[in-house]
């Protein structure tokens, strides 16, 4: 059973940072932290936001699981009132390549040289996907 950590932004971004394919963060942003056995196991870092808009950064165990999804859209539709949700990563990452579009986000294209020499890849959900997607995963 995963619980949810919320008020600890940097150690949540610093762990989330120090994962493969990690980057450091820049404030501001808030995250949202993935606990298994009283230890940080996933995290969610989310920056960029503009109001109607924010990118989101992930990973660790847990972070697919869909009643933390349930907390993490309505964290990102209800409270912060966005409209859109992006999600980068680098194209050398295949595993979250392969598992953003399986939990319903699409793909938008290649960002060249985003992540210094490789490129990276950008994918998004809108609230005009929440409904299939909530439909999809029971949420």
């Amino acid at each position: 059973m995963s619980n949810l950590l919320f008020g600890h932004d940097e150690a949540v971004a610093e762990w989330v940072a120090a994962q493969p394919f990690g980057q450091k963060f820049h404030a501001p942003y808030t995250t949202i932290g993935v606990i298994s056995n009283e230890r940080l196991t996933g995290g969610f870092v989310f920056t960029s936001y503009t109001g109607p808009s924010v990118n989101l950064s992930l990973a660790g165990r847990g972070v697919l699981a869909p009643t933390i999804w349930a907390c993490v859209l309505d964290y990102v539709f209800v409270q912060m009132k966005c409209v859109r949700l992006e999600c980068h990563t680098s194209k050398a990452n295949k595993m979250v390549r392969r598992c953003l579009p399986h939990l319903g986000f699409k793909f938008e294209g290649t960002a060249r040289r985003l992540y210094g020499d490789n490129d990276g890849y950008s994918f998004s959900l809108t609230i005009d996907d929440l409904p299939a997607f909530r439909k999809r995963w029971r949420i």
